[in-house]
């Protein structure tokens, strides 16, 4: 038997357990000790014979988290959400670092999709990251017609992709991009959008679809959506890119 309220402890054994952190357990004098550890951060909390739990660590992001797991265990709530590595929950901050010239727009539903995904909403996750999506692909469109040399070109592009849906601008901006003679130097900003692009934004375009449109219940797995949370950044740089090329460059089409 524990020294720590058998109850409670059970509870915070199975919790730190269900999250793959439990280091160890250990009895002290009128309580049970238990340490966490993920990355390089530690924490512990204290179960006491007469119910009390204590937290104990120095201030990161695993020390909130167990903050949480106390709180949900003394007020009956729920358990606290997904419990992230340091460099995951930093992805915002990221994304800025890497991409200074984020849209606003961009980086609040980037960030609204990893406090979905930690708060175990893969599908609120899949739905925030189409819609950061769908606005760098509207910011890259926008940029692109507004450097189109020939104004006529410049309308008749304008014509085809203005109140259509986002899957539709993105196939004419390709069409448009693939007969431009204004390329990147860089080979690999030069084969965009046909490849990373493409791909990446058809599938947040597609599991955001799937959270949308409510025809059936989405079938989303949730290490395939934090990848893509992770990848995003990666795409944002592409992307980000290929808007400064067109910026300092007339488009001839």
């Amino acid at each position: 038997m524990p020294k720590g309220d058998a109850k409670l402890c059970e509870q915070v054994r199975r919790a730190l357990a269900d999250k793959n952190i439990l280091e160890g357990e250990l009895d002290e004098q009128h309580a049970t000790k238990f340490t966490a550890k993920i990355g390089v951060d530690k924490a512990a909390i204290k179960v006491f014979h007469t119910g009390a739990i204590v937290v104990e660590g120095k201030e990161s992001a695993l020390k909130t988290w167990l903050l949480k797991l106390k709180e949900s265990i003394t007020t009956a709530g729920s358990a606290p959400g997904v419990l992230l590595p340091a460099e995951i929950e930093r992805f915002p901050q990221t994304l800025l670092e890497r991409v200074p010239a984020c849209d606003d727009v961009v980086t609040w539903f980037f960030t609204e999709a990893l406090k979905c995904y930690k708060a175990g909403s893969t599908a609120g996750a899949a739905f925030m990251l189409g819609a950061s999506s769908e606005k760098l692909i509207l910011l890259l469109i926008e940029c692109y017609a507004s450097r189109i040399s020939d104004s006529s070109n410049r309308e008749k592009f304008l014509s085809r992709v203005n109140n259509r849906m986002i899957s539709v601008k993105f196939e004419e901006f390709k069409k448009s991009y693939r007969g431009s003679q204004s390329r990147p130097k860089d080979p690999l900003l030069a084969l965009e959008p046909e490849h990373m692009l493409e791909s990446t934004f058809n599938f947040y375009r597609s599991t955001r679809n799937q959270v949308g449109h409510p025809q059936v219940i989405p079938d989303l797995d949730k290490g395939v959506i934090l990848a893509n949370i992770g990848q995003f950044i990666t795409y944002a740089e592409r992307v980000y890119a290929l808007i400064a090329f067109f910026e300092s460059n007339d488009i001839t089409v």
